[in-house]
């Protein structure tokens, strides 16, 4: 006599759409080790990052448009596109710079302010007032930032070098910003694959003008360092970015938080764990402080 079948109980799509923001989100957070590895300039890391993604978003693209009901694409999308394409071209070359000058954790923790910059970008530009937590979150934003960067006024060697890559962290933060508001406007009325695509491909033009301006190192040397720009196309930007997108979609806009706090704690921890760059108590209370400001951002 055979045992009775023990029913398998499915998979709540909630969970699964959790789990699949997750892995995105960690993707997200080894670009910074990504472009540690990788024996190009920090413009050309991002030329590479995106030429390596290009042919997982043009097969996205495809199947985009093979749905019945698809979507016009309007001249409006197209120059919120490009808008988009360009700000996260500035996002990624100043990032990558900025890992040069300062350490992983500071350029990751400092690179999360974007979506203060989104709110306060919106009350001194478009008059559209924050509430009482949001500038209760922007004081803390700030009073984080000034915790990560206050231990190198102790007399540590580089401290001009290391503030001048803090700062390029801060305008990657407010580059990304604007990238976010491109992308929404565009996602109005074009898809989520051709959005993805042709803003990829007018960053990669961007990133390797840059690049030839700059003079700088854009073939890689070693295996290294092609694994490495391989992985930043393929690792952080089709997988990591195209799972969000597909579990944001079904998962609700209120995981954007873990979209923006998970990646920065990846990329510390993988950081300390790789290249011994442990932060000091000071610099992770700082990091505690601009996380949870993101976190009150993010809820309004």
């Amino acid at each position: 006599m055979s045992a009775p079948a023990i029913p398998v109980r499915p998979a709540s799509p909630a969970l699964a759409m959790f789990l699949t923001l997750l892995a995105g989100a960690t993707c997200i957070g080894f670009s910074g080790i990504f472009v540690r590895l990788a024996d190009v300039g920090p413009a050309a890391a991002g030329f590479w990052r995106m030429l390596f993604a290009l042919p997982v978003l043009v097969a996205w693209t495809a199947l985009e448009q093979r749905r019945p009901a698809g979507e016009s694409i309007g001249r409006g999308a197209f120059v919120a596109v490009a808008l988009a394409g360009l700000s996260f071209g500035i996002d990624v070359t100043l990032y990558n710079a900025a890992l040069g000058h300062t350490s992983i954790a500071n350029a990751s923790l400092l690179g999360n302010l974007s979506p203060v910059g989104v709110v306060l970008g919106g009350w001194l530009l478009l008059g559209d007032k924050p509430s009482r937590r949001i500038l209760g979150a922007l004081m803390l934003a700030v009073a984080g930032a000034i915790l990560l960067v206050l231990p190198k006024f102790t007399g540590a060697e580089r401290v001009t070098g290391n503030l001048f890559g803090d700062s390029l962290a801060v305008g990657a933060a407010f580059s990304y910003a604007a990238y976010i508001l491109a992308v929404r406007r565009a996602r109005d009325r074009a898809g989520a694959g051709y959005v993805s695509l042709v803003s990829s491909a007018i960053c990669a033009v961007f990133c390797l003008a840059a690049a030839l301006a700059l003079g700088e190192q854009i073939i890689p040397a070693s295996l290294q360092g092609w694994l490495a720009v391989a992985a930043l196309g393929l690792v952080t930007h089709a997988l990591g970015q195209g799972l969000i997108t597909l579990s944001l979609g079904s998962y609700g806009a209120g995981a954007a938080s873990l979209v923006m706090v998970w990646p920065a704690l990846v990329s510390v921890l993988a950081a300390w764990a790789l290249f011994g760059e442990q932060p000091t108590p000071v610099q992770a209370f700082g990091g505690v402080a601009i996380l949870a400001a993101v976190l009150l951002v993010r809820r309004g």
